[in-house]
């Protein structure tokens, strides 16, 4: 499992996002559960990241 996972770029982020969709069922407590949580924190940071730098293009 990684931790502090970081997506730097479109494919990283469709990788990350088929892999939570995979696991998305993982049960509380298993390792999966937690790869998901960090799944789902880089996807988040990944996509405010990109909103943001969309506004600030504006």
């Amino acid at each position: 499992m990684k931790t502090n996972m970081k997506i730097k770029n479109e494919t990283d982020y469709e990788k990350a996002s088929d892999r939570a969709d995979e696991i998305f069922r993982a049960k509380k407590g298993t390792p999966e559960h937690a790869e998901l949580q960090e799944l789902l924190k880089a996807l988040k940071e990944y996509e405010d990241d990109f909103i943001q730098m969309l506004k600030d293009h504006e």
